[in-house]
C-alpha cells in the first residue's frame, strides 16, 4: 500500500480573488500550480500546520477560516489528501521560499491554471463556492 501523506492547504482570499501559487521547477510537481501549505506534523491540528507553513512559505501570518474541501490524489511518491481552508492574509510579505510565482485569480480563472493533482478538486469545489459567505469572524 502507498504512503498516505496527509497535507493542508490554504485557499487565499482577498477582493473576491484566490491565490494561486506555482511551485519552483526544481522541486516534485515543479511547474504545477497549487494551494500553498505543506504537510501537517505531528500532534498539529490541520489550521496549526496551516498557520506555520505560511509563517514558514511566505513569511506571512493568516487566519484560518472554514474547511473547503479533502481531496485524495495518489502519485508515484505516495497517496496525498489534501485538505484545504479558507484564509486571508494579516500581513503581506509574500517571501517566496517554495514558489516562482504566485497570481490572485478569480473563480473563473482557476480553470486556466495546470493543476497539481490533489489540488485539482479543490479547485472543482472552489468554482462551485460562493464566495461572499466565506467569513472569518471565528463562528465556524
Amino acid at each position: 500500500m502507498k504512503k498516505q501523506i496527509n497535507v493542508v492547504g490554504a485557499v487565499l482570499l482577498e477582493n473576491g480573488r484566490i491565490l494561486a501559487t506555482k511551485r519552483n521547477d526544481d522541486r516534485i510537481l515543479g511547474t504545477l500550480w497549487e494551494f500553498p501549505g505543506g504537510k501537517i506534523e505531528m500532534g498539529e491540528t490541520p489550521q496549526q500546520a496551516l498557520i506555520r507553513e505560511m509563517s514558514e512559505e511566505f513569511d506571512d501570518q493568516i487566519v484560518v477560516g472554514d474547511k473547503v474541501t479533502t481531496s485524495s490524489f495518489e502519485y508515484d511518491f505516495g497517496v496525498i489528501n489534501l485538505t484545504a481552508y479558507y484564509a486571508k492574509f494579516l500581513t503581506h510579505n509574500f517571501d517566496l521560499i517554495a514558489h516562482s510565482k504566485v497570481e490572485w485569480v478569480t473563480q473563473e480563472q482557476l480553470s486556466e491554471l495546470q493543476w497539481a493533482g490533489a489540488d485539482k478538486g479543490i479547485v472543482e469545489t472552489l468554482k462551485l463556492a460562493d464566495l461572499s459567505k466565506v467569513n472569518f469572524d471565528g463562528t465556524n
